[in-house]
């Protein structure tokens, strides 16, 4: 190893050489915010040395190694193990210049000085220039270097931003050539680096692997993606490196734009059926450590061959391509829309088992039409917890699954086998959290869950995403005009509150104009002549009188059409609680122990009615009222107080109770 500190533009310009950026670097990354820092150090510096004040300006490390020319009497290649990103910024700002400045002496001075070795045929791009980009950045760098015409796709690119985001900041400086080549003169020529060459042929202990993992870089933290492609990549002769990164990386990052970590993270979940926290900044380098660990003993090509394999499934998942199969598209679009993100490795081992002819296509529905019941379920009644941790577990059901002819129904079975918060809500715990729920309209899935009811009654689904026509309705208004409050009567506007948001109160309709305070009557005739959605007539346009009355009715509607046909479930599992006991008999109350949780001597709030607060005075009691009380018995009080208390008096208090805006069940 020899350390040497250059300054930046001596190393660039006193031989010819080529920096070439190994594909198993990270795409060129840098945003407008590091190149103002950037620009700004060059314009200091620069107006320090014009003052008369000797300055210079500390650029970083610049860590590579040598490998033989390719070509007679070429230049020598400098494979770059750190500095991509600092030297890449330079060539683009050295290039802004070159194109602003009008004198074509020193346009070219800058050309053969910097950016292109001068006795290299033009034929021969790759050495020609002197920064050879990895291979996503390559056709829009290359084509700034040669002054090209780039296409609407490569403009896209980061290093086309960067450029011209240096040339409009030059051009708003100054248009006077020597102006802008004394940033180069006093200004970049005065950036020192310290510069590291390795030699790995002679000294083992100089693994380029080792001493990048090592090294920290400007800007951008490494993403695990990053971590995870040179780890696969160093270590192998040039030319290995690049035939396995255009064969399996390069296409990987063209189907999962923007996705590798997060893809990587459940790939790792994939292998292992087990969950690892979710791909962050925060954490790249622990989930690295763990992929280094699992696959430690594996053949990096195989790994490779295996991610390649599984990221046009991920694709599929992403909704970025399609599967071929209509039914699964849409059932997989049904599952993003819901959030699912968590059980993105599952998908994964189910979608790859039906690539792989052990599951027919109908049978991979029944599977994601039960799980996608499931999640909405829970999502209806708010329900997240435990999802992170569990759902990459689901993929050992497959197995079993594939043994079954009626793998939907079995599948409800094991989904009815977890723990309390990741039980599969019964009908009755739906249906009395939906009809005593106050604010369906807030949901987040309020829009798209109306769309499954229109869908199941026409076989026609409204397209929530692309349809700016289609609103979610309040058919009492959400503000009452005085003919509406003379309409209703004083008693009923008393009750408004309590009703205007509820399920019973909303319905699809596809119309270009707001309703907005409309009389009734007036809504119902443009309800009947809304033909395309069934959802606005049902159970509206017969009704003579619209009042909480019938909002309760047409919420029974609903709901009750919900849960029979929309999200069914096994006879078996209906009126059941869908959820493992405890290996000590306990009952979730028994167990939900405050001073675990830290939460003695805190208020906790009622879900529905943010007014109401209970103090914890105990591991497993409340004060409410000047009196101790169980959380579930408390629960059932107030329900029952508020006339929505379910017909089997039974809660889990836990569900019902916010602390700090969460719930306690999801503490747990």
């Amino acid at each position: 190893m020899e350390l040497a500190k250059p300054l930046l533009l001596n190393m660039l310009s006193s031989r010819e050489i080529t920096f070439f950026i190994p594909p198993f670097q990270r795409n060129y990354e840098w945003t407008e915010d590091q190149c103002e820092v950037f620009l700004n150090d060059i314009l200091k510096t620069c107006k320090n040395n014009l003052n008369g004040r000797t300055s210079e300006h500390f650029f970083g490390s610049i860590t590579y190694h040598s490998t033989p020319n390719t070509m007679a009497f070429g230049p020598a290649t400098l494979v770059l193990i750190d500095g991509q990103q600092r030297i890449t910024t330079t060539m683009l700002f050295l290039a802004a210049i070159r194109d602003l400045i009008k004198d074509s002496s020193i346009r070219q001075q800058i050309d053969t000085t910097f950016l292109k070795n001068e006795h290299v045929s033009k034929d021969n791009n790759e050495h020609k220039i002197k920064l050879k980009q990895v291979e996503a950045d390559w056709d829009a760098y290359k084509k700034i270097i040669l002054e090209e015409k780039l296409s609407a796709k490569e403009q896209i690119s980061s290093v086309y931003a960067n450029y011209q985001y240096f040339k409009e900041c030059l051009q708003k400086l100054t248009n006077e050539d020597t102006e802008l080549f004394n940033l180069i003169k006093y200004g970049l020529c005065n950036f020192r680096v310290v510069s590291i060459e390795l030699f790995p042929e002679q000294n083992l202990s100089e693994s380029p692997q080792e001493i990048f993992e090592s090294m920290n870089s400007l800007g951008k933290p490494l993403s695990l993606a990053d971590l995870v492609r040179n780890y696969l990549l160093l270590g192998m002769k040039p030319k290995r490196q690049d035939e396995l990164y255009r064969k399996y990386w390069l296409p990987m990052e063209r189907d999962i734009p923007k996705k590798m970590s997060s893809f990587v993270r459940d790939f790792m979940q994939f292998h292992e059926e087990s969950a690892f926290p979710v791909a962050s900044e925060s954490n790249f380098k622990n989930l690295y450590r763990s992929f280094k660990s699992i696959f430690e003993t594996e053949d990096s090509e195989k790994v490779l061959s295996d991610l390649s394999k599984l990221s046009s499934v991920y694709a599929e998942i992403l909704g970025y391509s399609s599967t071929g199969d209509y039914k699964i598209d849409v059932l997989l679009q049904d599952l993003r829309t819901l959030n699912t993100t968590t059980a993105y490795s599952f998908l994964l081992s189910l979608l790859n088992e039906w690539h792989s002819n052990t599951l027919d296509a109908g049978d991979l529905c029944s599977i994601l039409s039960a799980f996608r019941t499931y999640i909405l379920r829970r999502r209806l009644i708010r329900l997240t917890a435990g999802e992170n941790k569990s759902f990459p577990r689901f993929a050992r059901y497959i197995p079993e699954l594939k043994k079954v002819e009626d793998k939907g129904e079995k599948f409800f079975e094991f989904l009815a086998q977890g723990e309390f918060a990741l039980r599969l809500p019964n009908d009755n715990e739906l249906s009395s959290e939906l009809k005593a729920s106050t604010n369906f309209y807030s949901l987040a899935y309020s829009k798209f869950c109306l769309a499954l009811v229109e869908e199941s009654m026409t076989k026609n689904r409204p397209d929530i995403f692309n349809d700016e026509f289609l609103q979610v309705e309040h058919i009492m208004p959400q503000t009452l005009s005085k003919d509406w409050e003379t309409y209703l009567g004083e008693v009923e506007v008393s009750k408004k509150e309590q009703f205007v948001h509820s399920i019973g109160n909303l319905t699809l309709i596809r119309h270009n104009q707001e309703l907005g305070n409309r009389p009734f009557s007036e809504k119902k005739a443009i309800y009947s002549e809304n033909e395309g959605l069934s959802i606005s007539r049902k159970e509206i346009v017969d009704v003579d009188k619209w009042d909480t009355n019938a909002i309760m009715a047409r919420a029974n509607w609903i709901v009750g059409y919900l849960i029979d046909n929309v999200l069914p479930i096994p006879e078996g599992l209906r009126q059941t609680n869908n959820y493992k006991v405890h290996t000590q008999g306990k009952r979730l109350e028994n167990i939900l122990w405050f001073k675990e949780l830290n939460l003695i001597g805190e208020d906790i709030v009622f879900i529905d009615d943010p007014g109401i607060v209970a103090h914890v005075v105990s591991d497993t009691e409340v004060e409410f009222e000047g009196k101790k009380w169980k959380l579930a018995t408390l629960t059932r009080e107030i329900k029952t107080r508020l006339g929505k208390c379910n017909k089997s008096g039974s809660y889990q208090g836990a569900q019902y109770w916010l602390y700090d805006g969460v719930k306690i069940a999801e503490l747990l």
